[in-house]
């Protein structure tokens, strides 16, 4: 029994000495969907709902608009500049005409683009594999991890005419 004993604090100790770097590296993001009072949301982004996802496409059925607000820095920006918003995969490249927001809160600017037309940036969507997007010198790459099942579900909820 007393030589389970060591073997076992060294293994309590080897586990509690790897917690640490698994919160220390970036946050995980996922893609979600939700549905609710004729709003439509696909997210890539924290689980957290106080923290805006990097990505986010928004439909509202009711009044047949869909937008587009990526939550990313672009540097040297100013809200109301003109932006392009690229969303591309292997295959396929969607450029969304848009412009520069800004978090009141937090100070930093942010693309956003309204009324888009969904269909092509949905068409980027579908492919396997990462995504990139870019915003003048800002970008980000966003996994496929549950992608499509969460695609899906956008392209069923959003009912535009």
């Amino acid at each position: 029994m007393a030589r389970l004993g060591p073997r076992l604090f060294l293994a309590v100790v080897a586990m509690l000495a790897t917690l640490p770097l698994a919160g220390a590296g970036e946050q995980v993001l996922m893609w979600t969907e939700k549905t609710g009072g004729g709003l439509t949301t696909l997210a890539y982004g924290p689980l957290d709902p106080a923290q805006n996802p990097l990505f986010m496409l928004s439909c509202f059925s009711g009044m047949n608009i869909v937008v587009l607000d990526v939550h990313k820095e672009i540097p040297d920006a100013k809200p109301g500049d003109p932006l392009t918003i690229e969303l591309s995969s292997a295959k396929a490249q969607s450029p969304v005409d848009g412009e520069v927001g800004k978090n009141e809160t937090t100070g930093k600017t942010f693309g956003e683009a309204s009324d888009i037309n969904v269909k092509p940036v949905l068409e980027v969507l579908r492919d396997s594999g990462p995504l990139t997007i870019k915003m003048g010198e800002a970008s980000a790459t966003m996994s496929e991890v549950g992608r499509a099942e969460s695609v899906g579900k956008f392209v069923e909820n959003c009912k535009l005419e």
